[in-house]
């Protein structure tokens, strides 16, 4: 990145020449020649302390109230963050031969080898060396433009940028920045993957081992490395990783064509769909369970943890029985528009594919009264919405929360089966809608009736029972907070009543 002053330069300038344009051009001078013969630091830190008290002494000659406002604060922090920034620009503009270098490493038998062809990288072609180096000895990229909030956030709090470890501390999330979300670079999900496969795609690195592309796989190396969570294994695949380093003739252009292209410039990479990712998954279980066809509760329950470790799943099993009953709801959909339908075998499975997320829906509620439970009961209705899945005329998958409500509904399923046989899409969800909202409506009826039943039985409970029961102390008697909420809930009655007695009136 081609700087000639940084930002905190030109705020010194700027002070200066509020001063005197005599002072600053300077101080503009001054720095400016410091990118090119830098003082030793304590002497830049000397000069710059002189250079503010001069611009002071002038502000205060002249009745410049605002100019001595403004260098009445902490000089001293901030000559060290303008000396620090200083030192920095001036280490990018090194020639390459006079920077540190961190000599790339064997390992497993790889040695250190040039990369042929070289690679392009935003239309230029760059050298690149391929080796391998410790984890630990990669220097995360703090001019990352993803940080960009975060080390703004950083420097304002703390008058300097961060140390190597604060910066593993923000990517990680674990360094308190008002506003910032935990893991909002999703360090976590990364790491599970690397620990199962290792990194997969080599960071790129200058010479001297600072980061240019590759800040989240190397965060998540350190994770590993220090978490409890991943085992000596996953711990050996994070410890090494294998780079591209660019070569001591590598040029700023070359290291900023790096940076667009890696970073602006898309890789056209598609996910798996979640249906093939599941399909997998559920493969892996049944392989499993062919061999432990009489494995219990608890042994399922490791086993699912092994399946999900294998596909970088996490360490729990959330998602691998998630993925097991999607899959066999799917299987089961198929099945029937396959034998009963006697649609195309693929067609079938590209349109569960497409609703694949519908399945997890489909799904929840495996008691009384849930969704899953209410299909597996009416085999007539689950063939129902199976039918109404394939042929998209569920509006959004939020209709599925309501089938537990429309089973038992004749009125909503007239309403679905209307639909089921109505060749305008739309027409149809409007239809799947309406009997949707039928079902809801009903729903709010009965809860009130039965709200009216059980008041009903609570007052003659009450009118029945003994005067006893409300004396404290007394056997069986009503424990004295519970009396209280009973007092509270007649007092939230009354309040509704029409004082007429009739009730007519109350909205």
């Amino acid at each position: 990145m081609e700087l000639d002053v940084s930002s905190e330069f030109n705020r010194l300038i700027a002070a200066a020449r509020s001063v005197s344009r005599e002072v600053g051009e300077t101080v503009s001078d001054i720095l400016k020649r410091g990118l090119e013969q830098p003082l030793a630091r304590e002497e830049a830190c000397a000069l710059l302390t002189r250079v503010v008290e001069v611009m002071r002494e002038g502000a205060a000659r002249r009745g410049d109230v605002q100019a001595a406002t403004a260098l009445s604060g902490d000089m001293d922090a901030f000559i060290k963050s303008v000396t620090d920034e200083r030192e920095r620009v001036g280490a990018l503009h090194q020639p390459s031969s006079a920077r540190p270098i961190l000599e790339l490493q064997p390992f497993n038998g790889i040695q250190p080898h040039p990369v042929r062809p070289s690679p392009v990288f935003h239309e230029r072609e760059v050298a690149v060396r391929e080796g391998f180096v410790r984890t630990k000895d990669i220097q995360l990229w703090d001019e990352n433009e993803r940080l960009d909030i975060h080390l703004n956030q950083f420097r304002r709090t703390h008058g300097r940028g961060p140390t190597g470890d604060e910066l593993l501390d923000i990517m990680m999330g674990q360094l308190p920045l008002p506003g910032a979300t935990k893991d909002q670079f999703e360090i976590r999900q990364l790491a599970q993957s690397i620990a199962v496969n290792g990194v997969r795609k080599p960071p790129i690195i200058d010479v001297d081992g600072t980061l240019l592309d590759g800040n989240r796989r190397v965060t998540a190396c350190h994770l590993i490395l220090n978490s409890e969570e991943f085992d000596a294994g996953e711990k050996r695949r994070a410890e090494w990783v294998q780079v591209w380093q660019l070569t001591e003739h590598a040029t700023q252009a070359d290291r900023e064509s790096v940076i667009v292209s890696l970073n602006f410039e898309p890789d056209y990479k598609q996910d798996w769909p979640e249906y093939v990712k599941a399909r997998k998954v559920h493969a892996e279980w049944q392989a499993m369970l062919a061999l432990e066809s009489r494995a219990n509760s608890v042994r399922q329950r490791d086993l699912k943890r092994q399946v999900s470790k294998k596909f970088a799943l996490g360490p729990d099993t959330h998602h691998v029985t998630r993925y097991i009953q999607m899959v066999e709801l799917a299987d089961e959909f198929e099945d029937y528009h396959v034998s009963e339908r006697t649609r195309d075998r693929y067609e079938v499975k590209h349109k569960a594919e497409r609703y694949f997320q519908y399945f997890d829906e489909l799904g929840k509620g495996k008691g009384a009264g849930g969704v899953n439970y209410s299909l597996n009961q009416d085999e007539p209705f689950k063939h129902l919405v199976y039918d109404l899945l394939f042929e998209g005329k569920f509006s959004n998958w939020n209709k599925i929360r309501d089938l537990k409500y429309v089973a038992n509904n004749e009125e909503a399923l007239a309403f679905l089966r209307e639909a089921r046989d109505e060749h305008n899409v739309d027409r149809a969800q409007s239809l799947v809608d309406d009997g949707c909202s039928a079902a809801r409506t009903a729903r709010a009826i009965e809860r009130s009736v039965a709200g009216n039943k059980r008041i009903e039985v609570f007052v003659d409970w009450l009118e029945g029972a003994p005067v006893r029961i409300f004396r404290p102390g007394a056997p069986d008697s009503i424990r004295p907070e519970n009396l209280q909420r009973l007092y509270r809930a007649l007092k939230l009655v009354e309040s509704y009543l029409d004082p007429s007695g009739t009730n007519e009136s109350v909205a």
